[in-house]
């Protein structure tokens, strides 16, 4: 992917706390996990018999929750 000079004008642009939006709101769109998430998934994988699948419904759970 490439950035533009017209959104990299934009992001430059933006208050400290406009631009942490845009940064929180890139990396939901991506769905990658905080290292909160990801070590809970560490935790569930040492300590619970549950699947990848069960622990990924936990984690969207868990994300559903906190919006």
């Amino acid at each position: 992917m490439t950035v533009t000079p017209d959104i990299t004008a934009k992001l430059e642009s933006l208050s400290s706390d406009d631009y942490k939006m845009v940064v929180m709101l890139i990396d939901r769109l991506t769905d990658k996990p905080s290292s909160i998430l990801k070590a809970a998934r560490e935790k569930y994988l040492q300590k619970n018999p549950m699947t990848m699948e069960e622990i990924d419904e936990e984690i969207q759970n868990y994300r559903s929750e906190k919006q």
